[in-house]
């Protein structure tokens, strides 16, 4: 498994490629994320579709 790509990125601060990298990376199991990171990830790929939250 490769190492998270983003370690010094906030979550807000990632581009829509990455909030969709990093969901679709985590899914596949291509990197090995900790679950709150991918959870974040999908929150705020949610938030600016303005979607409501799952949780």
């Amino acid at each position: 498994m490769n190492v998270y790509p983003w370690p010094s990125k906030l979550v807000g601060d990632f581009t829509m490629d990455e909030l969709v990298a990093a969901i679709e990376a985590s899914e596949s199991g291509e990197y090995q994320m900790n679950p709150s990171v991918v959870q974040s990830c999908t929150r705020e790929w949610e938030r600016r579709h303005g979607l409501p939250s799952a949780d």
